[in-house]
């Protein structure tokens, strides 16, 4: 009786291993055949290291020379059971090495090398040979001759950095040259969910927008707008937290896909610019740089400079706290209400020679109104708490109600 149920469990898990195995999405990801030439100290370099930015990308698989030499090798020993799907390529992406050559520079105190490396890169498509790009790329790498670094090791890193640097900008433009387009499933509050995913290289963290085409004057153009990031990558399939929605176009109509853009960050600054006062007795200004992530989180950091009857006073603080958007995400305002602490130091000096140093606490609330994207109009208040942590002389500054006003713009 265990022998037949030991059966029967083990039919089951082959049946459904091979039925997972055969519904498993086919990879469509885009195959590079990789050729370097012109150098024959940097050609293998090269190759290596775009080879390896390329993978980290996830979006492409990878044919060098090498491969293909294997190929010919093993189908030469008649090995007909060599899978070749491996070998076969979309595009040649075909780098001629110009000119590389060393610098050695020197000062009274310094000595490095630099390390330049001219190169045209071609793209090519293998089934009809047109060329889809060609640029000349230039790279430089610097290194530094240390009492740990010899000449020959700066030489050795400068050219290493020459050449990763040479990578990095051609898969980034590759990267870019072929973004990818996906067509929207659904759409449920913030989420959209697309037809695409891990089969077409998509990885989580990957950034996309909104496109819409539109007709003028009998031509179509694409609209571009909107900020997206990936949550979420299947086999076939992903889903996508909407970061800023369009607001030319209706995002939600049939005609609107998605397509990958390098370019956009899952973050955004804003600088502000404003009026300090200090219970109406010291006033200044003051610039803040905060972080935005899109998930509620304020974090920022400020520097302010204040003035009073007989003293001059600094202020560096960091702030931390919860920001919520108060207006729909498809409204052409926009106002937010962040609530948070603020930890930092203040210095005061005073016309007599004294001077005083307080750390400082306090909790703020801060409201914004946006006119448009970039610009908009905030305004503060805070309770300060002050600990002196040194003071020479003698100094009257006590705990305050801070009140700031001023603009603000976000990138």
């Amino acid at each position: 009786m265990k022998k037949k149920i030991f059966l029967i469990i083990l039919f089951i898990f082959i049946v459904l291993t091979t039925f997972s195995q055969s519904t498993k999405a086919p990879d469509m990801r885009r195959i590079f055949l990789i050729y370097v030439e012109g150098d024959a100290e940097l050609n293998q370099l090269l190759e290596n290291s775009l080879e390896n930015n390329l993978l980290r990308q996830s979006k492409y698989r990878v044919v060098t020379k090498e491969d293909i030499l294997l190929e010919n090798l093993l189908k030469s020993l008649s090995q007909e059971d060599y899978i070749s799907d491996n070998i076969q390529a979309d595009f040649l992406v075909y780098v001629q090495i110009i000119e590389a050559f060393p610098y050695r520079k020197k000062t009274d105190d310094l000595m490095w090398w630099e390390y330049r490396i001219y190169a045209k890169c071609q793209v090519i498509k293998i089934s009809s040979g047109e060329s889809m790009f060609s640029r000349t790329f230039s790279s430089v790498g610097t290194s530094y001759v240390t009492q740990t670094q010899s000449d020959f090791e700066a030489l050795y890193t400068a050219r290493r950095l020459a050449v990763n640097n040479l990578a990095s900008s051609i898969s980034n433009q590759l990267n870019y040259l072929f973004r990818i387009r996906a067509n929207i499933v659904s759409i449920e509050d913030k989420f959209v969910r697309i037809d695409s995913g891990r089969n077409i290289g998509i990885k989580e963290g990957m950034m996309f927008e909104f496109v819409k085409s539109q007709e003028i004057d009998g031509i179509y153009y694409d609209l571009n707008e909107g900020k997206l990031i990936v949550e979420q990558a299947m086999d076939n399939s992903s889903i996508l937290r909407i970061l800023e929605p369009p607001k030319s176009f209706d995002y939600k109509t049939k005609d609107v896909y998605v397509i990958e853009n390098p370019d956009l960050s899952p973050i955004r600054t804003l600088l502000n610019l404003y009026y300090v006062g200090q219970d109406f007795e010291r006033n200044g200004f003051g610039f803040e740089l905060v972080i935005d992530t899109y998930s509620n989180f304020y974090l920022g950091m400020a520097l302010e400079f204040l003035f009073g009857n007989d003293l001059t006073g600094t202020s560096f603080n960091f702030k931390i706290g919860y920001l919520n958007n108060l207006t729909e995400s498809e409204s052409e305002s926009e106002s937010t209400l962040s609530i948070g602490s603020i930890v930092g130091m203040e210095s005061f000096a005073y016309s007599n020679d004294a001077t005083a140093t307080y750390f400082k606490l306090a909790p703020f609330i801060k409201y914004t109104y946006y006119f448009n994207d970039t610009f908009g109009l905030s305004f503060e208040t805070n309770y300060n708490f002050l600990w002196p942590l040194e003071i020479k002389g003698t100094s009257e500054i006590e705990n305050y109600f801070g009140l700031n006003a001023g603009i603000t713009f976000r990138f």
